[in-house]
């Protein structure tokens, strides 16, 4: 009902308001947006793992419409298809296929991701449909072929100097090809950006999220619906090289999340330097959350970094962050965050341990522009896990190894091409693998 309510909204408030004005020109102005994308990837476990490697060519395409009067509407399909992603002779699925650039069952999918009218009007924005976000604990997470999208309406303003207020409710989402590297409500799917996709047992197994179908915001997290998440923000820079962000959550009948940053610039030896602090608390909200796991939220992190940029090519920094523990809570005092926002500083490109409960972790790195559109990135994640993290349910150490070619075409505008090789140690408890990638991304 509410898919059908949100595209009666932009076919009806279009024809009153567009018409009036200038229907025509408006369409006729419409811009053509999107993205194409390719992507392949190939992970090799040291031992006992499922090797899995998978080609899939998609992205998004759509268009947005010349305002009118400060309102436009826009529209984005979202797709992804698998290049030689076969199954067997007799019909089962190859598990061999990396899920992670599929949808549900590792079968290719188009759907409607973005349906939305946007007006702007003097320092306000309001966007209400389905769209894209990217905020802390709620965001796109765009690490495989589709990302996140979410359902909602989002108000921001810049009317006061220095700052951006943002109001916004979403009541549905719609999980991305990421999801499908996880198991659905499992322990630790559950503290990397993964809900339950419907279900209401833990570990139900591989591949069984819905992706690109628009589900309830409670459901797709814990399985059970509520009445979606509220977000309130306020973003302050009206103090000299300081940036301050609140970020609040609330999920009715689930939790509520704050989030909040603080970034300081200043100059050190003639190199800038940013030291920057995050805090995230988690606290319960009625009874939904106990009724499907038996234990209410309860969950900290706190973390720290520092960046600096030697010269204008190169960029080092060195990030901390430790949680707490509470047997008394749901993952043991682990973070949960089901909505693809994982904004910690100390996290891997694969690894996201440091959201678990009684973990202490850190990670250094450093990016350098080898030349103009070329840069190389090399990063290092280290975790202490300790043993109630209840995925491994014992303390263990983790590490994870990165780098990252990024090249930005100088001949074909828009062209970005990437390579990236992750060594994980420790995973989990004895597991290993080396993974991978090449990306290929073109906007327009």
């Amino acid at each position: 009902m509410k898919k059908l309510a949100v595209a009666t909204l932009i076919a009806g408030v279009a024809t009153q308001s567009f018409a009036a004005t200038d229907l025509e020109s408006a369409f006729k102005e419409a811009k053509l947006l999107g993205q194409i994308r390719a992507f392949y990837i190939d992970r090799n476990y040291e031992s006992g793992g499922n090797d899995r490697s998978a080609f899939a060519i998609g992205g998004k395409a759509g268009f947005e419409t010349a305002p009118v009067y400060g309102l436009k509407a826009g529209v984005m399909f979202y797709t992804t298809n698998g290049i030689d992603a076969h199954r067997t002779d007799n019909g089962v699925l190859n598990k061999h296929l990396d899920s992670s650039l599929f949808g549900k069952d590792k079968k290719s999918t188009t759907y409607v991701g973005q349906l939305y009218l946007q007006y702007d009007i003097n320092k306000t924005t309001l966007k209400i449909g389905r769209q894209e976000i990217n905020t802390p604990l709620a965001g796109m997470d765009d690490a495989r072929m589709l990302p996140n999208l979410f359902e909602g309406a989002l108000i921001t303003n810049k009317s006061l100097d220095k700052t951006t207020l943002i109001l916004g409710h979403f009541w549905n989402m719609a999980y991305g090809t990421f999801a499908n590297a996880y198991s659905a409500c499992s322990y630790l799917g559950l503290q990397s950006g993964y809900g339950c996709g419907g279900y209401t047992s833990l570990n139900v197994g591989l591949a069984k999220y819905d992706t690109g179908n628009f589900m309830n915001m409670g459901k797709q997290a814990i399985g059970k619906s509520n009445a979606g998440v509220t977000v309130l923000a306020a973003i302050y820079e009206g103090i000299p090289n300081l940036k301050l962000q609140f970020w609040d959550y609330y999920a009715w009948d689930m939790l509520n999340a704050v989030y909040l940053q603080g970034d300081y610039t200043f100059n050190v030896a003639n190199m800038k330097t940013t030291v920057s602090a995050q805090y995230i608390n988690e606290t319960n909200v009625g009874n939904n959350i106990k009724k499907v796991f038996g234990k209410e939220v309860g969950a900290n992190l706190f973390g720290a970094k520092i960046n600096v940029n030697p010269v204008s090519s190169l960029n080092v920094y060195a990030a901390w962050s430790t949680t707490g523990k509470d047997e008394g809570k749901l993952l043991n005092g682990g973070l949960v965050t089901p909505w693809g926002g994982t904004p910690g500083f100390v996290q891997g490109t694969v690894t996201r341990l440091g959201y678990v409960a009684d973990t202490t972790a850190w990670k250094v790195g450093a990016s350098y522009d080898i030349i103009k559109g070329l840069n190389l990135h090399v990063a290092y994640s280290y975790f202490n896990v300790g043993n109630k993290a209840v995925y491994a349910s014992r303390t263990h150490d983790a590490s994870e190894t990165d780098w990252d070619i990024t090249y930005k075409c100088r001949l074909i505008k828009n062209l970005e091409w990437k390579a990236r090789g992750i060594y994980t140690w420790n995973f989990v408890p004895g597991q290993n693998f080396t993974e991978y990638r090449l990306i290929a991304n073109y906007n327009f």
